[in-house]
């Protein structure tokens, strides 16, 4: 058994000799080089010297009863301490950070404690004598020894090994997931920026700066988070005498950064190399104030477009910036890039759909107008105001008319689609009696399905007689009579129905078809909008491809759900389900209610 061992495993080590060895047993000589064998044990010993030594572990020993403590050479590098020096427990405890000093005061006891079992096991922060800090990983065993029958603890010993490394990278690995995280959360630009600059002060920087470049390649602040509230808002007092990047040196960080479309990263920052980065003497006074140390400047670039750059910022409080925090920042600005580009993106998207909408609202109003002229025009020739007409000329004028109104309710369906897009379509809530919402849908669809030689059937079940809801009615009048409308259009023969029901706290009003029927790949996207299934049977039917898609706008708006069951040759049930309390109507859109 080794020295180690003999500390770790026995009971009550030999009073004031802990090192020393057993004895291995008889040495013997060899006769060839005619001197002693090495022991065992020393042997044992060295090589164990030697595997601490290459593993730069440090070795402590510390007596619970005297208050001494030994301390390898190692170990004194690790804390700081000159080779010479004798370590004292107040030393060690005094270098230990703040806030991990009395979680290791409470290991330490426990593991001195009689009833437990002498293990010790702690990772704390130091802080040298030169100032610096470092994270620490601490193992050892408390020996016992009886005295007066009791059980004492008499040593405690064990290793220390440097794990910064680790301890930063467990901790950076954490930051970049929290990192994507935020990126991933919103699309707005302002609130995303100000959150990843928020989040690389709390352990990267002490002040981050993003600069974004625009269409026309000018650079301008998009964001500047500082983590010490308490100093003036020197960012912003900079921002003020740089408010952009035209006139900025060719060697500033930013500049070289966007130029070289490569990282710079500045280890020291010295008085003279803030001096260049100056534009003004007011700029330099504030580079001064803020004790700008060290920078890590990195281009945001995604899919090869250069997006801006992102400034990592250190003052006398930090170290200066190394080569694994510079990928730490590069990857940090990678992550960004592609955030930035995508709100950009969906920005980009949503002035194309408000484009979209205003024109489809521009053009529906101005052929709306003429459009009702038409029809009103045809029905004073129809009614002969204008002189006398025969039976061929009114066929003709019903023919106009038909066709005026059916264009004229394209352009409806395109303006509310417009109106609901745009967020200007509100809900008016009124109690709504079910059955009277049957009968008028139906009396109004009723002509144009016995055109089609089909039948139309009212089904009020008895769950829902007598029954009134809190909704929009307009709405709902307009969402049952588009149903109705495609339900037409695709069934050839058979029946239509039209009914309600009542099923727990919920309202449902249907339509059911025997129509041609949709399949399932298809009817997740038969509520997109201008959507139709390319098939030669739906290809025949006339429409916008709106009904659907605004029915369901229409549905969520009033706190409801549009949904369809449906196969080919089977037809298809479309379901509109309204709550029947006001639950649901809480996250229905600037609700304005009005009595019937």
């Amino acid at each position: 058994m080794t020295t180690v061992d003999h500390h770790l495993h026995d009971e009550a080590p030999r009073a004031n000799a802990p090192h020393q060895p057993r004895s291995s047993g008889s040495a013997t000589e060899d006769p060839a080089a005619g001197s002693e064998e090495i022991p065992a044990w020393r042997d044992a010993d060295e090589r164990l010297r030697l595997a601490v030594e290459a593993g730069s572990i440090g070795t402590w020993d510390f007596n619970p009863l005297t208050g001494e403590l030994e301390w390898s050479e190692r170990c004194k590098q690790l804390f700081g301490v000159a080779p010479g020096a004798q370590p004292t427990r107040e030393l060690f405890f005094g270098n230990i950070h703040s806030d991990d000093r009395a979680a290791v005061e409470r290991k330490i006891a426990a593991a001195l404690d009689p009833a437990g079992d002498g293990s010790f096991e702690a990772e704390f922060r130091i802080r040298r004598t030169d100032g610096s800090q470092r994270w620490v990983g601490c193992k050892g065993r408390a020996l016992f020894a009886r005295q007066g029958g009791a059980r004492v603890a008499t040593r405690l010993i064990g290793i220390i090994v440097d794990i910064t490394e680790r301890r930063r990278s467990e901790d950076y690995s954490r930051l970049l997931a929290e990192a994507s995280t935020l990126l991933a959360s919103s699309l707005d630009l302002e609130v995303m920026l100000a959150g990843i600059g928020r989040l690389a002060c709390q352990r990267f920087a002490d002040a981050v700066v993003i600069d974004l470049e625009d269409e026309t390649g000018t650079l301008s602040r998009a964001a500047a988070v500082e983590c010490d509230g308490g100093r003036p808002r020197l960012l912003e007092r900079v921002r003020n005498v740089t408010p952009d990047g035209s006139t900025w040196s060719d060697k500033h960080p930013v500049a070289r950064a966007l130029r070289e479309q490569q990282t710079i990263r500045l280890e020291t920052v010295t008085p003279a190399e803030r001096d260049e980065m100056a534009r003004t003497d007011e700029h330099r006074v504030l580079l001064h104030e803020i004790g700008l140390s060290a920078v890590i400047v990195a281009p945001l670039v995604a899919r090869g477009r250069v997006l801006g750059a992102i400034s990592f910022l250190r003052t006398t409080t930090r170290p200066g910036y190394d080569v694994a925090e510079q990928f730490i920042g590069e990857e940090l600005a990678r992550r960004t890039a592609t955030a930035i580009e995508n709100a950009q993106l969906y920005r980009a998207a949503v002035a194309a759909s408000e484009a979209k909408s205003n024109f489809l609202a521009s053009m529906s109003h101005e052929l709306r107008t003429p459009l009702t002229a038409i029809i009103g025009y045809e029905e004073l020739l129809a009614d002969g105001i204008t002189g006398p007409v025969t039976d061929p000329q009114r066929h003709q004028l019903g023919r106009i008319k038909a066709s005026a109104t059916h264009l004229l309710g394209l352009i409806d369906e395109i303006l509310t689609y417009s109106r609901v897009e745009a967020g200007s379509e509100r809900p008016h809530f009124e109690s709504l009696c079910v059955q009277t919402a049957l009968e008028e849908a139906a009396s109004i669809v009723e002509p144009l399905v016995t055109d089609r030689g089909l039948v139309l059937e009212l089904a009020l079940e008895p769950s829902a007689k007598g029954a009134h809801v809190q909704t929009d009615a307009q709405k709902v009048r307009q969402i049952l009579l588009n149903l109705l409308s495609n339900a037409t259009k695709f069934t050839e023969r058979g029946l239509i129905s039209l009914g309600a029901r009542q099923e727990g706290r919920q309202l449902l009003f249907y339509v059911r078809d025997t129509g041609i029927g949709i399949a399932e790949e298809h009817q997740h996207r038969i509520f997109e909008p201008f959507w139709q299934v390319n098939s030669r049977a739906s290809r025949k039917i006339a429409g916008t491809g709106l009904g659907l898609t605004v029915s369901r706008r229409l549905a969520q708006m009033i706190g409801g759900e549009l949904t369809v069951d449906s196969a080919p040759g089977r037809g298809s049930t479309f379901t509109l389900e309204l709550p029947l309390d006001g639950d649901a109507l809480v996250n229905a859109p600037t609700a304005e209610w009005r009595t019937a």
